[in-house]
């Protein structure tokens, strides 16, 4: 089963930044990050909003690997991270369409989670380009 800590180090290590580079624009120590990419520590709240910002995932998918968010948190729908939600399940129905999700509601969580993780690697990738870009920007404003 994947990690926080797991979560953590494969979402900087997709936005290719070093432990150095995140630690200087938190201003935490590598052994602070390296703790966390470990499950030896647990962020602070603060923190992981932070990481996950720079990631470019929502906490709740650090804490949890869950994908999608319930469209009932308010916070979320409003926050930016709600628009890249939206944006790759738009990309699921226009790349993929309604016959790959046939039977996507009766199967099991596990298996829906998994398949959605995977849907997410391969709109990733296809967007690597701009996504680049976007985590710069956001290093550079953060």
């Amino acid at each position: 089963m994947e990690t926080l800590g797991m979560r953590l180090k494969k979402s900087r290590e997709r936005i290719k930044k070093t432990q150095s580079e995140i630690c200087k624009l938190l201003g935490i120590s590598i052994g602070t990050l390296s703790g966390y990419e470990r499950d030896y520590r647990k962020p602070e709240t603060e923190i992981l909003r932070k990481l996950a910002s720079l990631y470019l995932v929502s906490t709740d998918y650090l804490i949890s690997g869950k994908l999608i968010r319930s469209s009932e948190d308010s916070n979320y729908e409003n926050s930016e991270e709600s628009s890249l939600e939206k944006e790759f399940l738009e990309w699921i129905k226009n790349s993929i369409g309604g016959a790959f999700f046939y039977d996507f509601d009766s199967a099991p969580d596990e298996r829906k989670e998994q398949l959605m993780k995977d849907l997410r690697y391969m709109w990733e990738r296809e967007k690597d380009g701009s996504k680049t870009k976007e985590s710069k920007k956001k290093l550079e404003d953060f």
